[in-house]
């Protein structure tokens, strides 16, 4: 079993549902071995259709009502007889049950038109009574648990979902083991990087024990970095904290043990990490520069023309100066992935610091109405007990200064006529009716004074807030524009790093398995560049499948 949430989703339920049903030209009914259907009275694929249009019209905040997902079998259980009808609408209910589509409109084909038969839902994601729509967030991740545990139950094989595992820039076990969490995909995608894979438990286990003198004997960030780029691991900056990573898996700093936090190394080298990123940054650009490899100001036709020059065409060097070469130029690229790391992290800064901001601002802006509103009831209080609304404020104001908020408070109830004179006339038990609402009025005044008092006292709060984000503004600004000056514009730093991939992708090509044996380089070491040599010619082969292919079929690929 496996399944598939096609990227892109139906734009029409009718015309998702005439697809499936097999009513399209050059379609046949008979694909359809059974259908399904869920809160909705009829299998017609036009009304079914019109009455899910109908529901999700409901809802004006849901853009994209259709949900389409697949579950597929594996060929394999199907010759074996296990893949029945029964099963089939018995795993289909189960699925809806674990998605929570319980009480969502939807229709479930089962399709036996190809070797591996599959189940298809369309579900309308706006719920029919409450016109919530249904959230898709992790619904891969949601899947992948459901399955896994629908085949298990079933004794049915689970295959590995390489079309998902490719979209997510994933590298998932066969047991569904560690992988891309779905929030680090999609950040990953916001920022145009790959997905990071984490370790693996046992992995964390290995380089906290192999990373641990480094980390204690180490006295700057320099020589931290030093220490660990020896090991093959740099560190990165991610979020609010510190990852390391070997290029293709990472460990959150936290994970190497106690007394390794990110502000706990600040404090002990005695400098921020973005500051030494900003320095590092200018460091390995001025190196890159005197080695005469910064070719990025070039056109195209020159850089090419020095590179070959500088390169060469075909590297005759010694096996062990190869592997040498590989190293510098994976761990050069490396490097400028930390240059790289520490640029979206202030650019991340200062996009949160503006947003902070704005969001006081616009917090001042509610609590200067709700001062208002506040100030309005309490003076009308006052206006209705005294006859000099301003007078009794001033007064009272004036004792709270003296006595303070509380012994003003208890004196005033002892006495009121110390804010001045109280409207109405009263004699013995008989009260004018001003008087008699003077009394009444008199009994909240404390309450509508110590809401106004609050409310004023929130506001002063926000405007210093915002005081103290408008410099944490201004400091990160000045931090961010201090690495632009090294690492240039996000242009010139993605092209800087393309540059690296192309000199670690030739310094991989020169290797062998032969290089590998002569090498006297780090174990460790040596099996990172092993792995990435073995993925370049991976990589190298499918593309020479996928030209050939192009050829059978008459066009360039």
């Amino acid at each position: 079993m496996r399944f598939k949430v096609p990227a892109r989703q139906p734009e029409s339920f009718k015309g998702s549902a005439l697809y499936l049903a097999g009513r399209i030209k050059g379609l046949s009914p008979d694909r359809v071995e059974f259908v399904e259907t869920r809160n909705i009275h009829t299998d017609d694929p036009r009304a079914a259709a019109a009455l899910m249009e109908a529901t999700a019209s409901k809802s004006v905040r849901c853009k994209q009502p259709a949900y389409h997902f697949m579950i597929t079998f594996d060929p394999k259980d199907a010759e074996a007889g296990k893949v029945t009808p029964e099963l089939k609408r018995q795993i289909a209910q189960q699925v809806i049950e674990r998605m929570g589509l319980e009480e969502h409109q939807l229709l479930v084909y089962s399709h036996r038109d190809t070797d591996h038969p599959h189940l298809h839902f369309l579900v309308n994601r706006v719920h029919p009574e409450k016109h919530v729509a249904y959230d898709r967030h992790q619904d891969g991740k949601r899947l992948t648990g459901i399955v896994k545990e629908l085949a298990q139950e079933h004794g049915l094989n689970i295959l590995r979902n390489r079309e998902y595992e490719r979209q997510l820039g994933r590298d998932v076990v066969e047991d569904y083991g560690p992988a891309v969490s779905d929030t680090e995909y999609w950040q990953a995608k916001r920022e145009e990087r790959e997905a990071q894979l984490p370790f693996g438990k046992d992995a964390v286990g290995d380089l906290r024990r192999r990373l641990k003198d480094d980390f204690y004997r180490a006295q700057t960030w320099a020589d931290l970095n030093y220490r660990l780029a020896q090991k093959g691991i740099t560190l990165e900056r991610k979020g609010q904290g510190l990852i390391l990573t070997d290029g293709e898996r990472y460990a959150k700093l936290s994970e190497m043990g106690k007394g390794l936090r990110f502000q706990t190394l600040e404090k002990r080298f005695g400098q921020r990490f973005d500051d030494f990123m900003a320095d590092r940054a200018a460091e390995v650009a001025r190196d890159a520069r005197e080695r005469g490899l910064d070719t990025t100001d070039l056109d195209p036709a020159s850089r090419r023309t020095v590179e070959a020059m500088m390169e060469g065409d075909v590297d005759h060097s010694p096996e062990g100066t190869a592997v040498r070469r590989a190293d510098e130029a994976d761990m050069d690229y490396r490097y400028w992935q930390q240059v790289e790391a520490a640029y979206r992290s202030r650019q991340g800064a200062v996009r949160y610091a503006h947003q902070r901001e704005r969001a006081l601002e616009n917090q001042e802006k509610r609590d200067r109405g709700w001062l208002a509103r506040r100030e309005r009831s309490f003076m009308e209080g006052l206006g209705k007990v005294y006859k000099d609304a301003d007078k009794a404020r001033s007064l009272w104001e004036a004792l709270e200064g003296k006595l303070g908020v509380k012994e003003a408070e208890d004196a005033i109830k002892v006495n009121p006529f110390l804010l001045g004179s109280v409207k109405g006339i009263r004699t013995g038990n008989i009260r004018t009716p001003e008087r008699e609402q003077a009394r009444r009025t008199f009994k909240y005044l404390m309450e509508r004074r110590q809401k106004f008092r609050d409310a004023r006292l929130r506001l002063d709060h926000t405007r210093s807030e915002i005081e103290l984000a408008r410099r944490k503004t201004k400091a990160v600004q000045r931090e961010y524009e201090l690495i632009q000056q090294v690492a240039g514009t996000p242009k010139k730093l993605k092209e800087r790093l393309l540059e690296r991939i192309r000199a670690r992708a030739r310094a991989l090509e020169r290797l062998s398995e032969r290089a590998f044996a002569r090498a006297r380089v780090a174990d460790h070491r040596k099996q990172q560049l092993e792995k990435a040599w073995r993925q370049h010619q991976e990589r190298k082969r499918e593309l020479a499948r996928k030209k050939e292919l192009s050829r059978e079929l008459g066009f360039e690929l």
